[in-house]
């Protein structure tokens, strides 16, 4: 588990912080993948609270897709943090690796490949976030060109699809 967990877990307490809603911004593209593969099973990995799946964003509307099953996970979360032990159609994962320390990069990339049979989708930060930890510490703690998230990607992915994508 990610050592920055507990920190996200306090910042999150009050409710202002990691809202999940940078997944809507790559809604049209994720629609196009779950078509593509003809996902009925997806895992969101860091959903945050989750919001874009409740009103008024219902992002899984926005994917056309009616008998579609969505596991909600994040460890910062205590209703969204459980033990997950089954394989998804698609693995997703918005704006959450760069809150990852480098040092548990891999182990991380790794896990969404363990869990996808399909695909896996992921969009990351390569600069600084607009806000930081209590002690100044920004919170993309991993900062690193697309490029070098492509190179992590390839090297867990085996024959597994993914799409990477740099969040603007």
């Amino acid at each position: 588990m990610n050592k920055l967990v507990p920190l996200y877990r306090e910042m999150a307490k009050d409710g202002l912080y990691f809202r999940g809603l940078s997944i809507l911004q790559h809604k049209a593209q994720i629609a196009d993948i779950i078509r593509e593969h003809d996902a009925r099973t997806l895992l969101d990995y860091g959903c945050g609270a989750a919001d874009a799946y409740h009103a008024p964003h219902e992002v899984w509307k926005a994917w056309g897709i009616t008998k579609l099953k969505i596991r909600l996970y994040d460890p910062a979360f205590p209703h969204w943090r459980h033990t997950i032990v089954e394989r998804y159609d698609g693995v997703l994962c918005s704006d959450v690796l760069e809150h990852v320390p480098e040092d548990e990069v891999d182990e991380t990339v790794s896990t969404l490949f363990r869990h996808a049979r399909k695909f896996v989708w992921a969009s990351v930060c390569s600069r600084p976030a607009g806000k930081a930890f209590p002690d100044g510490t920004n919170l993309h703690v991993t900062q690193k060109p697309l490029q070098w998230w492509e190179d992590v990607f390839k090297r867990h992915a085996g024959s597994t699809p993914f799409y990477l994508v740099e969040t603007p």
